[in-house]
């Protein structure tokens, strides 16, 4: 069976040297953490470092337009507000393995940033009952003159050790114009909502705003308001306890993938069939090549011409995590 990276369904952390791994749905973390500083524990949770929530960005459902959203990604008092996670133990590239380096359609190597990138823990956390998820922030130092939070990764530990992790944040500025953005909010039910941004030539893209919720298995899962069936242009399935359940269609960017190393992907999506339980991926996933149509004069797919062609690769999950 082929091993196909696909970062929109798994991005891997690897914390130091070749410890035991825990597989979550899209994250593979080692079961134990340390800091650059030779016997230091990296993950030692204070309550007293506990943020108030809410935190992050407001009214995220507000910001619509390329009008609304400017202001708010040029605040500069609102990335005051999220230096005070006090981001300041160092980890080193070397021992911080991240695939996801650059997954947009901008095009940038993968290894932009190899040499030069900082990473830091935050020293605030947020405290979920027996959790303890920390905020892990990767500077761009390559491009600016002045280094830039690029991305904030939210990972859930517990026993000091890492169970799951999502990036929450992202500001990722190319040339002429071109960017991506997520930004996010926590509120006081711990509830993470996250919203993504694209210009491009479109010029202005809002994707849906995604939600997600800390599992008593210390994993995230996506959270839905409402039970009952879900669907949107990107997926479908059941909605149980605020969770997916059951079988559910989803069509999956296949921005990172190196086609000519995949020919098969030669569409921009992937037609996926996922299997949950409580949230949390089980079952056998099957991807499938996508076949649709394009407006001939904007470019974008015709929604309801998409078909489900041949099976390209499967993955197998238990229990959330990855077994082949």
């Amino acid at each position: 069976m082929p091993k196909v990276n696909i970062t929109c369904f798994t991005v891997l952390l690897f914390l130091n040297f070749g410890y035991a791994k825990a597989q979550t749905g899209n994250t593979t973390l080692n079961t134990e953490a340390h800091s650059t500083e030779k016997g230091a524990v990296l993950f030692s949770p204070n309550k007293a470092d506990c943020i108030k929530l809410p935190f992050g960005y407001s009214d995220l459902s507000k910001r619509t337009t390329a009008d609304a959203l400017l202001p708010v990604i040029q605040d500069e008092n609102k990335l005051k507000e999220i230096n005070t996670l006090q981001f300041e133990k160092v980890i080193k590239k070397d021992f911080v393995s991240l695939p996801e380096e650059y997954d947009t359609f901008l095009p940038f190597s993968n290894n932009l940033n190899e040499k030069y990138d900082q990473i830091k823990i935050a020293s605030r956390i947020l405290c979920d009952g027996k959790y303890s998820l920390y905020f892990m922030a990767v500077y761009n130092t390559t491009r600016y003159a002045d280094p830039f939070i690029e991305k904030i990764y939210l990972i859930s530990t517990k026993d000091n050790k890492p169970l799951d992790m999502k990036r929450i944040y992202l500001r990722h500025e190319g040339e002429m114009g071109l960017a991506n953005y997520t930004l996010f909010n926590i509120d006081k039910n711990y509830i993470i909502s996250l919203q993504d941004y694209e210009f491009s030539e479109s010029p202005f893209t809002l994707k849906p705003l995604q939600q997600y919720q800390i599992l008593p298995s210390g994993k995230l899962a996506r959270y839905y308001e409402h039970d009952g069936l879900y669907k949107n242009n990107e997926e479908q399935g059941m909605v149980k306890n605020h969770k997916r359940e059951g079988k559910w269609i989803e069509f999956k960017s296949n921005s990172s993938l190196e086609l000519q190393k995949y020919p098969e992907f030669t569409d921009p999506y992937t037609y996926l069939e996922a299997q949950y339980k409580d949230g949390i991926p089980v079952g056998t996933w099957k991807f499938y090549k996508l076949l649709q149509k394009y407006n001939e004069e904007t470019g974008l797919p015709i929604i309801n011409t998409r078909k489900k062609g041949k099976l390209i690769y499967t993955e197998v999950y238990q229990n959330g995590e990855l077994k082949k």
